[in-house]
């Protein structure tokens, strides 16, 4: 494990994605967490978040770039697309909770982070 390889984007993809999984529990829509209030978009957040802590892991744990440059591209993609879903659902269901709001925040973060390390000029062995 190197952690000094790793890039910023990386680190504020894994860390979003642990966040997003944490504020699962608070009070989405309706006070219900999210874990009840949410269907569809619930899979596809956990994808998200998924993917925004194996980019982190991978990165620190591989010593091929193939697995973490597939990771940034399927978290990018999928952080877009739950970008997309989440804020059509937030301006059309009633009462979002203020977890739908941190939500929406950690899930803007892994596309950032993706999208910044699929960026990055240079790869540290």
């Amino acid at each position: 494990m190197t952690l000094r390889k790793l890039t910023p984007g990386e680190i504020i993809a894994g860390l979003a994605g642990a966040v997003l999984v944490a504020d699962l529990f608070g009070p989405w829509f309706n006070d219900d967490s999210g874990w009840t209030s949410l269907a569809v978009l619930l899979v596809l957040l956990l994808i998200t978040a998924g993917l925004g802590i194996i980019l982190l892991v991978c990165t620190a744990f591989q010593r091929s770039q193939a697995y973490p440059v597939a990771a940034e591209v399927f978290g990018f993609a999928f952080a877009a697309l739950t970008t997309l879903v989440l804020a059509i659902e937030l301006a059309l269901r009633d009462r979002p909770g203020w977890s739908a709001w941190v939500g929406l925040v950690a899930v803007l973060c892994v596309a950032a982070g993706s999208w910044a390390s699929l960026r990055a000029d240079t790869r540290r062995p």
